[in-house]
């Protein structure tokens, strides 16, 4: 997979040093200091913008939205308080919100053109008004998602023809948060039907922990609930030593798809690069898809989740039986809204046992970068400003670190 064009290549070199500098300013317990220090003057809101960004992001973005509006001078974002993934974003009447946590592949196919929405009818509650949607910045976890709203003639992958867009803009173009993995399983201490709804069950639409306004994980309230038997000994706290913990019969990892989830690809290169043998068919097969590796027993140790926000839910759901183990995005257990059990209403990371992956052990892979992007097509003079955020501002701001180093990356 060709994971950058030679354009973010140059983002890429020029960007991630400052960033990762911020991160050893503005560690998270200096958030609320890093908020008061920087405030500065307030701009003349002027331009009005709307925001869709990847769920796992979407917390963090919501935290420094009103920053954002100041130092650009946008007109206030308002964030959604219901989990919605865009097909309402243009229909006024049902969400006026401005800012969105959104299902990144989903968005991405609007951006082009109407994607699923193409047949307009305001009285469908899945259709769009107008068309294709046009907001004004787009922010993924998934760098192909951004791409594919960029021009094939500036290093993207859209290809303009009837109904289709391509309002990326190649320039504005930048790694916005550099994620990491973490080592998750079940304390033993939040586990059973009396601590609060199972956040691996499904919803409609499905979304990130913590992707919307009230805490909403997978259509349920944000719960620390964990049904897995906890690890005997102790969890792995290394990916090496859980290569060898996997060696015993009965122990499986989940991780996120490889082939669409950055995180994913990142468990893979980690798994092995500690020695793991990746197998996905034919004779020794011990990867399985979802619910395959329920039914292949023993055989299966490594379940492939759809996406990153599922392989918390494989554990805590104790999928298949005894998923004990999950490499999770570090974002998906830090600085979480509880919203139900006897930490509702309280933010704290996870109480489960996770442990932060060092970034040598999928170094073979790099960086796992979330990718933002303006887009043209949106209000006048909106793209421009989101632009020069990008280029500009993103990596130096005191309040965007900060805040991105309380949420995990």
């Amino acid at each position: 997979m060709q994971r950058q064009s030679m354009r973010a290549r140059s983002a890429k070199g020029s960007g991630l040093t400052a960033m990762r500098r911020m991160r050893k300013v503005f560690a998270a317990g200096a958030l609320a200091t890093a908020l008061i220090a920087t405030a500065a003057p307030v701009a003349s809101a002027t331009t009005d913008s709307q925001v869709g960004v990847a769920n796992n992001m979407y917390p963090a973005l919501k935290d420094m939205k009103g920053r954002i509006a100041t130092i650009q001078g946008f007109t206030a974002f308002t964030a959604n308080t219901a989990s919605q993934v865009g097909g309402y974003w243009n229909k006024p009447a049902i969400d006026t919100s401005t800012m969105r946590g959104i299902t990144s592949g989903s968005l991405r196919q609007q951006l082009k053109s109407a994607g699923p929405y193409t047949t307009c009818n305001p009285s469908s509650s899945n259709n769009c008004v107008d068309g294709p949607l046009h907001i004004d910045a787009f922010l993924s976890a998934d760098e192909a998602n951004v791409d594919a709203v960029i021009p094939t003639s500036d290093g993207g992958t859209c290809t303009a023809s009837a109904g289709v867009e391509c309002n990326g803009d190649a320039d504005s173009k930048r790694p916005v948060a550099i994620g990491h993995l973490a080592i998750y399983s079940c304390s033993g201490n939040w586990a059973g039907s009396t601590k609060g709804d199972d956040p691996s069950n499904g919803g409609t639409p499905p979304l990130a922990l913590g992707a919307d306004a009230n805490g909403s994980g997978n259509g349920k309230a944000q719960s620390p609930r964990c049904d897995a038997t906890p690890v005997s000994g102790g969890a792995p706290t290394t990916v090496s030593d859980l290569v060898t913990w996997l060696g015993t019969s009965g122990r499986r990892v989940a991780v996120a798809d490889p082939a669409s989830a950055p995180f994913g690809a990142a468990s893979k290169q980690a798994l092995i690069q500690n020695g793991f043998t990746w197998t996905e068919s034919g004779a020794g097969q011990n990867v399985f898809r979802g619910s395959a590796c329920d039914s292949a027993g023993t055989a299966c140790k490594v379940r492939v989740e759809s996406g990153i926000s599922q392989v918390r839910g494989a554990v805590t759901a104790n999928a298949g039986g005894n998923t004990q183990l999950g490499l999770v995005a570090k974002s998906n257990v830090v600085n979480v809204s509880w919203t139900s059990s006897s930490l509702n209403g309280t933010t704290t990371n996870d109480p489960n046992v996770w442990s932060e992956v060092d970034a040598s052990e999928y170094s073979g892979y790099g960086d796992i970068q979330q990718f933002g992007v303006a887009l043209t097509g949106g209000n006048t003079g909106a793209a421009a400003a989101w632009s020069d955020l990008f280029r500009n501002k993103w990596e130096t701001d005191s309040t965007i670190q900060s805040t991105l180093a309380a949420y995990g990356y």
